[in-house]
């Protein structure tokens, strides 16, 4: 109806009002992790604790150069190698040492945790058909939901946001985390997070203004874009 639409034009312009008069506050620069050393075959490492690739370190030291001049307060990460030795990588120029969380880790991926995709379609037939149709709701034994992943990595993304409302900060995460957060910051439902992109070393820059999240960029690369050839299936 005429009602409806004149409330939503009213909210809209009230929101952009308000983030007109807000000053800027928290600035986050969300990295996915670099390239790991498993990356021939795309598999599902969750918790699984590999390492980087040369070229995952090599992706880091890259972004180090670059941001070597941002005023970073603070570095964090999940407790997992992939992510501590990118944000460790980060955080030299600034002689900051990265805060590692383990409520920023993977999705936890049970039994298929450190496989590979043709691994899992050998060892779980129709299983990964099953996770595909339904992104929401479905979880590996004794692995997760992408809303119980929400629940544990916003409430501590939150805590590192108010801990910072002034300040400038780098995160180093994974690919389903920052799905996740950039899904609750823009509200977008859990089953469409496949639509942002996250490659290895991808950037996501979000300027806070108050409470009010602006995603600046998203999965921002070093200098290039994907060649069709380095484009593989997402599926963390």
């Amino acid at each position: 109806s005429s009602d409806v639409c004149s409330s939503d034009l009213l909210s809209t312009i009230s929101n952009k009002t308000k983030l007109m008069n807000e000053k800027p506050s928290c600035r986050i620069y969300l990295f996915r992790h670099g390239e790991t050393a498993n990356s021939k075959e795309v598999c599902f490492n969750g918790h699984f604790d590999v390492g980087l690739s040369t070229k995952g370190e090599d992706q880091f030291k890259e972004w180090s150069k670059i941001l070597k001049g941002e005023p970073f307060k603070a570095i964090y990460s999940s407790d997992l190698k992939r992510t501590l030795n990118g944000a460790q990588l980060l955080g030299e120029p600034h002689q900051l040492k990265p805060v590692a969380y383990p409520e920023l880790r993977e999705l936890c991926f049970g039994e298929w945790e450190g496989l590979s995709v043709t691994e899992v379609e050998n060892k779980f037939p129709n299983q990964l058909d099953e996770r595909l149709k339904d992104i929401e709701g479905f979880h590996v034994l004794g692995g997760e939901t992408f809303e119980e992943l929400r629940q544990r990595v916003i409430p501590r993304f939150e805590k590192i946001i108010a801990k910072h409302s002034d300040e400038q900060i780098a995160m180093v995460c994974h690919g389903g985390v920052n799905r996740v957060i950039l899904s609750h910051l823009l509200e977008v439902p859990i089953k469409r997070i496949f639509r942002m992109k996250q490659d290895y070393a991808a950037l996501n820059i979000i300027q806070y203004y108050g409470d009010e999240p602006v995603v600046e960029l998203l999965g921002g690369a070093i200098n290039r874009v994907t060649s069709a050839e380095e484009k593989k299936i997402a599926i963390q």
